[in-house]
């Protein structure tokens, strides 16, 4: 759908996905029938709305207060929207700011720039950088709080020079948002009831993994959250600190001041530590000091770049870490995503795909995870929603998101293939194989069967591990 920004620009609306498979009969709207309300705390009238009048206003107030005005009124719309990213663009004559909403990127405004207007410039000021962008490229880096909706919300901000002129890209950190209970963030019962046990190890290093953007500070907070007592010292080295968490300590990072991740970590193992959270694990140093503090009593936390929870393993075999120490240490690894979660007001009832197409899809999987793949998905009476779109979902389909959690525990056999330096494949098989294993796509199905996700979400998360 398209719509008519200020200035004759055009607001693209993004539309929902093609689903995996062929809806029910039966399952169409009724002729009539009435549109769903607006979501509950969204704002009435659209962004576009609000910039039109605050461009008619030109003339009777200060540029300035205008700025103060439009960059109040783009993040009061970002919360409303729960958009976890703003983008503020220059494209020629024009101003364009999208929304990243359920993880992806939507066109809220495009409209003609108005210089009287200076909205980067406040934005800036705000963050604490000059008024003005630096002639030559430097990176800049800030933050900002700002009240909105009677709570404090955290705005980070980025800033970047293209030939069009500035970028600002806003992260904001809605703590209300945040979903800090580990409870609720997208784990089964199974999975849960695991995840606990494990986190409440006298020692040993739990890994998670993911994609950026994918929630692995949210789960790593939520875990130290769940084992947090006056009981135990829980001290974290982040990059940056995002949330505080009351009654934990947490410390953050510093290249110029000579703090980084190791040195960090060597100064908290002196702080009496029953707890660690190390924001991530980069380099050798702070991997050996990491697995070698989780021999000698210590409960470590941490996150590592890899693409599931078996790569982790090669991973560390790759910074230098000696087998011994990660098959002693580790006690599991969690990789995980978001997905989006189908529209409860708009959802219509699917058929699962046919056998041919599951076939087709995987053909090119280890035969055994092929196996478990297609018996979840064509399992007697499994039913899957599909995505429509309506206005409580600005016409996406999908209305927030959930995790979906790939959990690798330990056993005898995976500890022999560690130390024997086995390829990633093996330790994934063996994990599989042996129960100790279910894939982000098996979890995935087991979402969309739930009727929580659509399964064309699903591959498309997940479809550069297929």
């Amino acid at each position: 759908m398209w719509s008519a920004a200020p200035g004759g620009a055009e607001v693209r609306r993004i539309k929902p996905m093609a689903f995996w498979g062929n809806k029910e009969d039966g399952e169409n709207p009724q002729p009539g029938q009435q549109p769903a309300p607006p979501a509950q705390g969204r704002l009435s009238g659209t962004l576009e709305d609000g910039y039109s009048e605050i461009v008619k206003a030109k003339g009777r107030a200060p540029g300035i207060d205008l700025a103060i005005k439009l960059s109040d009124l783009i993040l009061e719309h970002a919360v409303s929207e729960r958009a976890s990213d703003v983008h503020i663009e220059s494209q020629g004559a024009n101003l364009r700011v999208r929304f990243r909403v359920d993880g992806i990127l939507q066109d809220m405004l495009i409209a003609q720039k108005n210089a009287d207007i200076p909205l980067t410039q406040r934005i800036r000021v705000l963050a604490g950088f000059d008024p003005e962008p630096p002639t030559s490229f430097r990176n800049e880096e800030g933050r900002f709080q700002k009240m909105l909706a009677g709570r404090a919300i955290q705005v980070r901000v980025s800033s970047f020079p293209t030939v069009n002129g500035e970028k600002l890209v806003l992260r904001v950190l809605d703590r209300q948002q945040l979903g800090l209970d580990l409870d609720q963030v997208g784990l089964d019962q199974d999975a849960l009831t695991l995840i606990k046990k494990l986190i409440r190890n006298p020692y040993g290093i739990f890994f998670i993994t993911g994609s950026t953007g994918s929630g692995k500070t949210t789960s790593l907070y939520a875990m130290l959250k769940n084992i947090n007592t006056p009981m135990i010292n829980i001290i974290t080295l982040e990059d940056p600190v995002e949330y505080r968490l009351e009654g934990i300590n947490q410390a953050q990072i510093s290249a110029k001041t000579g703090f980084t991740w190791s040195e960090g970590l060597r100064t908290i193992l002196r702080q009496d530590p029953d707890v660690i959270m190390v924001g991530e694990i980069r380099d050798f140093d702070t991997a050996e000091i990491s697995l070698r503090a989780a021999l000698t009593g210590h409960l470590l936390f941490t996150t590592i770049h890899t693409i599931n929870s078996a790569s982790i393993i090669e991973r560390l075999f790759e910074m230098g870490v000696p087998p011994f120490l990660i098959g002693s240490s580790m006690l599991g690894a969690v990789s995980q995503r978001l997905v989006r979660k189908v529209c409860p007001k708009c959802s219509q009832n699917a058929a699962p795909p046919s056998e041919p197409v599951v076939n087709e899809f995987i053909k090119n999987m280890d035969p055994e995870e092929g196996k478990i793949v297609k018996e979840l998905i064509l399992k007697p009476g499994a039913t899957y929603k599909v995505e429509k779109g309506c206005t409580e979902c600005r016409n996406t389909g999908y209305l927030g998101r959930t995790g979906i959690f790939e959990l690798m525990l330990m056993n005898e056999e995976i500890r022999k293939h560690i130390l024997d330096h086995a390829p990633t494949d093996v330790i994934k098989r063996t994990a599989i194989r042996t129960g100790k294993m279910r894939t982000l796509l098996m979890d995935g199905i087991l979402k969309a069967r739930a009727g929580t996700t659509t399964l064309a979400e699903i591959i498309r998360v997940t479809a550069t591990m297929v």
